[in-house]
């Protein structure tokens, strides 16, 4: 049976669950947008992780006392499945009005048990979960790509020539010349809107690239390329996925890296990250020990 987004929360009026309840969440297969790009999910060209982070967490102690944390998510690419947004913020705020412990670190433990347990079961794969306090320390994800701004490595003068006129996927955009030699990139940009694919709602993300590959690319194509998702309504899980699959297709890299820090929008910032090789995956990013330091627009 086809999956339909309409018989999802998503998108919908909903009532503030009092309560713990599991049956709130909600899972949507990744097998849809991926057969459309050509991605199987029983071969997947990639390796990677969706990391989430969720700053609205909120239970008690057996006398009340209110605990909040921050909530570091993270679950395989290669899982069927990916938790549905709402579904997972309903549930999270579900914990709000419920005791978990006689002390705070029986309560903290307790939670971050039933709410992995509670993915991984949904998800049919293994959800790790963290929750972090207030003096957590926090380091940053990509602080090399940080750095390296793809605006900054296409002049200007070239930018403001560009006519950029297309704003629905346009991967016939991306122009490169093969040679004998290897070429490396690695740059991060702010150029990447899409929107959600129910709510029609933006989605702003920060973009992070690293690839090696015998193409001389240019890289204002690559500016016009993510331009043009600018009207296009996916999950951030799929946008990083179809970024990866076009560069994969038309650069041939020995090498490719394509993640997203996204905005927070109602309380949750989605991470998705997608590599050839495992040593190309950000340690910081997928690391369940690690608070990630958010970007400027999350």
């Amino acid at each position: 049976m086809q999956f339909n987004i309409n018989d999802t929360i998503l998108g919908k009026t909903a009532s503030t669950p009092e309560h713990y309840d599991p049956q709130l969440l909600f899972r949507i297969p990744r097998s849809e947008n991926r057969e459309q790009y050509g991605i199987s999910d029983t071969n997947l060209p990639f390796v990677g992780f969706d990391v989430w982070n969720c700053y609205e967490l909120s239970f008690l102690t057996d006398n009340g006392l209110p605990v909040s944390r921050v909530m570091k998510l993270i679950y395989s690419a290669d899982s069927r499945y990916l938790v549905e947004s709402k579904s997972l913020k309903l549930y999270l705020n579900a914990f709000n009005m419920d005791s978990f412990g006689q002390t705070i670190a029986q309560a903290e433990k307790k939670v971050a048990e039933i709410i992995a347990k509670d993915l991984s079961v949904l998800l049919e794969t293994e959800a790790r979960v963290t929750l972090f306090g207030a003096d957590s320390a926090v380091q940053q994800a990509f602080p090399q790509l940080q750095k390296r701004h793809l605006s900054h490595l296409v002049p200007l003068e070239a930018q403001e020539f560009i006519l950029f006129k297309r704003f629905t996927e346009s991967p016939e955009l991306l122009r490169s010349t093969e040679t004998e030699d290897l070429h490396s990139y690695a740059f991060s940009t702010d150029l990447l809107r899409s929107n959600c694919r129910v709510t029609n709602q933006p989605d702003w993300g920060d973009l992070f690239v690293e690839m090696t590959t015998k193409q001389e690319i240019e890289l204002g194509s690559i500016m016009e390329y993510l331009v043009s998702f600018r009207k296009e309504n996916h999950f951030h899980e799929e946008v990083v996925e179809m970024i990866y699959k076009r560069f994969s297709a038309i650069f041939n890299p020995e090498k490719l890296m394509v993640a997203a820090m996204y905005t927070r929008r109602g309380g949750i910032d989605i991470n998705p990250i997608r590599a050839s090789h495992l040593e190309l995956l950000d340690t910081v990013l997928i690391s369940p020990e690690v608070r990630v330091d958010k970007t400027l627009r999350q």
